[in-house]
C-alpha cells in the first residue's frame, strides 16, 4: 500500500507541473506542414492554451498520478509519471485537435528514458528495465501493424503515442501490457462506433481511449492482484 502523502503529494506536483507548464508549451508547439491533410482544419495549438483547457488537464493528470500511486510499486513510479504528465497532455491535446504534435511526443520518449534512471536508481530490476524497452516496441509495432493493415485508418501520431504507453505498462508486466493495448482498443472502438451511430465525422481522437485503457488495465490489474 502507497503512502498516502507520497502519494497525494506526488499527484499535487504532477497537477502543478502540467498547470505551470502546459500554456508555455503550447505556444511553442510548432503547427503541421501547410500541405499535410487536414492542416487546413487543425485547430491551433497555442489556441488551447486557456484557463479551461490548462486546469482541465491539470485536473486529470493529478487524478491520472493519484491512479499510478494507487496501483504501481513505487520504483516504477517514474515512468508513470511521465505517462501523468506528458501523456495526458498529449491525449488532451488529440481529443481538441485530433492531431498529436511530433515533437512533444519525441519530448516524451525522453522523458520516458530519463524516467528509466530514475527507476533504475530506485530499485527497478534489469528484468523491469528491459521489459520496459520491450513494450515501448511492441506497442509502436502492434499500432504500426493495425496502422498499415487499416491504411491509415487512424493517424501516424497514435503509431508514435503508443510505445509511451508500452513502456510504462510493459514494466509491471507483459499482463498489463496486454491488457492495455486490449482495452485502449475496445474504449477506441466503442467511442468510433458511437461516433458512427450519431453520424458524426469518421475522423476521431484515438489517443485519449488509448491512454484510458492503460490507466483502466492498471486499475484492474491492481484491483484483482
Amino acid at each position: 500500500m502507497p503512502d498516502p502523502v507520497a502519494a497525494i503529494g506526488a499527484a499535487l506536483l504532477a497537477g502543478l507541473a502540467v498547470l505551470v507548464g502546459t500554456a508555455p508549451l503550447l505556444r511553442r508547439l510548432p503547427e503541421p506542414h501547410a500541405d499535410d491533410p487536414g492542416a487546413d482544419r487543425k485547430i491551433r495549438y497555442d489556441r488551447l492554451a486557456t484557463p479551461r483547457f490548462v486546469l482541465g488537464v491539470s485536473t486529470v493528470a493529478t487524478a491520472a498520478a493519484l491512479v499510478g500511486w494507487a496501483s504501481m510499486p513505487p520504483r516504477l513510479q517514474p515512468l508513470w509519471m511521465v505517462l501523468a504528465t506528458v501523456g495526458v497532455l498529449l491525449a488532451a491535446i488529440d481529443a481538441v485537435t485530433t492531431w498529436l504534435p511530433r515533437r512533444l511526443t519525441y519530448l516524451g520518449w525522453l522523458a520516458m528514458l530519463v524516467a528509466a534512471g530514475l527507476s533504475a536508481a530506485l530499485g527497478a530490476g534489469a528484468d523491469e528495465l528491459l521489459r520496459s524497452v520491450l513494450g515501448g516496441l511492441v506497442a509502436g509495432l502492434v499500432y504500426r501493424l493495425i496502422w498499415t493493415l487499416t491504411r491509415g485508418g487512424f493517424g501516424f501520431g497514435d503509431v508514435r503515442f503508443a510505445p509511451l504507453l508500452g513502456t510504462a505498462a510493459a514494466a509491471h508486466s507483459w499482463a498489463l501490457l496486454a491488457a492495455a493495448l486490449l482495452l485502449g482498443s475496445v474504449l477506441g472502438a466503442v467511442h468510433g462506433l458511437l461516433r458512427l451511430l450519431r453520424r458524426e465525422p469518421a475522423e476521431f481522437p484515438y489517443a485519449p481511449s488509448m491512454l484510458a485503457g492503460t490507466y483502466l488495465a492498471a486499475v484492474t490489474t491492481w484491483w484483482l492482484g
